[in-house]
């Protein structure tokens, strides 16, 4: 095992469809499809069929779940029991990225429609999605069971109007020399269910057309990848954003979590100032369990999860790696218990 490890870490990067493990510093590897082929899935569709013939998976329980996974990865778990999973992370395949820029891994995790805002290593690691259903960019309207999902087409925040991130700077770290470059879009999802209207930001710019406002409006959670530093959005404009969606909660994304990300590597503050700052909860869980009834009172507040995710973090780089999986439900025929 010693010796393979050894062998893969002085391979070359892989290529667009090539295999490849997981993880160069893993210390149990293992092999993982990307490129074009990272639509390869290890499950059936029978919680999606079944999902189709009952209208979801069990009875409504009358409230949402929202898990955070580090940097802006949710999992949110519909009334009735579908699993959506949005922007799954890991490290870059190409080393003209700087290299390991994650000290741990997200774990493979089970979710029946899984979304990808934009295509960048940090997230769209579809490969770590055990998923039912894949979509990358998807536009438009999607209704399913007790969901309906809106994607709206719009571009990659380029300028931040940070200090620390100026043009200049990202520039560098986002190279976008023409608009029709894949990784400047972004889409923003709309995913409502169970009374509740919740917007993924994903790293949208500041100012999209006012088309795209108008979708926006009167939102119930902003998932806005606001820091301190404004690495993506800074605290101004997080304020701007919520208030132009009237939203009634904010919860912080994509910052630097200790035990995931490692320090210098492109990754500056946490949202620690930008919450204690304004009516705030600090979670003290990964799961945060919502109704509409739960939010009536609430304009702008932020809920914020820290350092908080929803598996096991690595405390640093030295200990020992695990192949840890999340918890995945039983897939199995769920008419079977109809």
């Amino acid at each position: 095992m010693e010796k393979l490890i050894e062998q893969k870490k002085s391979q070359p990067s892989p290529v667009i469809g090539s295999t490849r493990l997981s993880h160069r510093d893993d210390r149990f590897p293992r092999i993982v499809q990307v490129g074009d082929v990272a639509y390869a899935q290890n499950k059936n569709n029978d919680r999606i069929i079944a999902a189709h013939y009952y209208g979801g998976l069990h009875e409504d329980a009358g409230e949402v779940k929202i898990s955070y996974y580090g940097m802006s990865a949710f999992h949110i778990t519909t009334p009735k029991g579908l699993e959506i999973f949005i922007d799954p992370w890991k490290n870059p395949c190409d080393p003209a990225w700087g290299g390991i820029w994650f000290g741990n891994r997200m774990p493979m995790t089970h979710c029946d429609i899984g979304l990808v805002t934009h295509s960048h290593f940090d997230n769209n690691a579809y490969e770590m999605l055990d998923a039912g259903l894949l979509m990358r960019g998807m536009t438009g309207k999607y209704s399913f069971a007790d969901v309906k999902i809106t994607g709206l087409a719009d571009k990659h925040i380029a300028e931040t109007e940070s200090e620390v991130y100026t043009r200049e700077v990202m520039e560098v770290l986002y190279p976008f020399p023409n608009v029709d470059f894949e990784d400047r879009d972004n889409t923003i999802y709309v995913v409502e269910t169970g009374g509740l209207k919740i917007v993924h930001w994903g790293h949208n710019r500041q100012n999209p057309p006012e088309d795209i406002w108008e979708q926006l409006q009167n939102v119930d959670i902003a998932i806005l990848p606001v820091t301190d530093d404004g690495r993506q959005l800074t605290p101004e404009w997080a304020d701007k954003i919520a208030q132009k969606m009237n939203a009634k909660v904010v919860i912080p994304c994509h910052y630097f979590i200790e035990g995931i990300n490692i320090e210098n590597h492109g990754w500056g503050e946490a949202a620690d100032k930008y919450t204690l700052a304004r009516e705030h909860t600090v979670l003290q869980d990964a799961t945060v369990t919502i109704t509409p009834e739960s939010l009536k009172d609430h304009k702008q507040h932020v809920m914020y999860f820290g350092g908080v995710v929803n598996f096991e973090k690595l405390e640093h780089r030295a200990k020992k790696m695990t192949d840890s999986v999340a918890k995945v439900p039983e897939v199995k025929p769920v008419w079977e218990n109809a």
